[in-house]
């Protein structure tokens, strides 16, 4: 399971999904769907090959208070993070690693975690023309080799392959089955076998 610390994120990031505003003596309780992503499906790529991401979500909130969907004005961002295998220590065998990138914006925005920009990446999506959802594309360019872990916070990701065999290659003597995070010098676990929201590739 992952730590305390990457629960405090997520709870963090999660926070937008429930807003409440207050008429009166109403309080509205939204609630906001999470993004379906998919990556280009493969396992290995080239210096300079984009890796293209492409998330997708409900314009459509869900208003409790009133049991009914509204339009949602004010999307939230998607979240992920970026790391590199490197060889293992005691507690984990990644490291920070959006610097190994270069990023193609083809739909949306970004922005960074200003206490952690070399792992957080967060994408602003934009309305589509059917005024149904918000999408975004956004492209890595790897700048050196290596074996990466694309981590989602808490979307949903429709790649039938995550190419898991790669952690195989990293194992940590004190945690054989699961991956290290070392993000921004805090650690967090995650098992091989909860891993569901998770793209490991190679470039080669």
């Amino acid at each position: 399971m992952k730590n305390n610390y990457k629960s405090i994120l997520k709870y963090l990031f999660l926070a937008p999904l429930l807003m409440a505003f207050q008429c009166e003596e109403e309080i509205d309780i939204i609630k906001v769907n999470d993004y379906n992503v998919k990556i280009t499906p493969q396992k290995r790529f080239v210096i300079n090959e984009t890796i293209w991401i492409e998330g997708k979500i409900s314009a459509k909130a869900f208003n409790a208070t009133i049991n009914d969907s509204i339009f949602n004005e004010s999307n939230k961002a998607d979240t992920f993070s970026i790391y590199q295998f490197v060889e293992p220590n005691e507690y984990t065998n990644t490291k920070d690693a959006i610097d190994a990138f270069d990023l193609v914006l083809e739909i949306g925005s970004s922005s960074f975690l200003p206490s952690c920009p070399n792992s957080v990446v967060f994408v602003n999506s934009e309305l589509d023309q059917s005024n149904l959802f918000y999408t975004y594309k956004i492209g890595l360019k790897p700048k050196r080799k290596g074996d990466f872990i694309i981590d989602f916070l808490n979307s949903k990701l429709y790649n039938n392959e995550l190419n898991l065999s790669i952690a195989e290659n990293y194992i940590i003597e004190r945690f054989p089955d699961q991956i290290g995070f070392n993000q921004c010098g805090n650690t967090s676990w995650l098992y091989l076998k909860d891993t569901k929201n998770e793209f490991l590739f190679s470039v080669e």
